[in-house]
């Protein structure tokens, strides 16, 4: 296994399991009121997304052996990323954030490196796979 599937697939165990545990406080809220915190569903449905994302991008990059420095990179850029947003919903639910727009919150200032971060590692490992194929 290569060092980018290592990473890929240890962050997205990470994140799985956290999306996991999130259901526990997301839970309990429930059993008190009929809805929860947005940011608690998000950041528990971005873990469990996360996962699997992270898991499927492992085995894209090991079924066409795209081993290189180049996708080490790209693993990280989109791990960064991640990571980034599942912070940013948790910091968003914690603070009790309303409107993570309006309010710039730092939350939203997390969420906000998430696209810059992944996108770039995203789009290296779809052409290098798909160059590959």
């Amino acid at each position: 296994m290569s060092t980018a599937q290592k990473l890929l697939v240890g962050y997205g165990l990470i994140a799985l399991t956290y999306g996991f545990v999130l259901g526990v406080p997301l839970a309990a809220a429930r059993m008190k009121a009929p809805t929860a915190s947005r940011h608690l569903v998000n950041a528990h449905l971005s873990g469990l997304m996360q996962g699997p994302i992270h898991l499927a991008l492992a085995f894209a990059i090991g079924a066409v052996s795209f081993d290189s420095n180049l996708a080490v990179l790209a693993a990280v850029l989109v791990i960064a990323g991640s990571l980034a947003e599942s912070v940013g919903g948790t910091v968003n639910w914690l603070q009790g954030t309303g409107d993570q727009f309006a309010e710039r919150s730092l939350g939203f200032r997390m969420n906000a490196l998430a696209g810059p971060l992944i996108v770039p590692g995203a789009a290296i490992i779809t052409i290098a796979v798909i160059a590959k194929l």
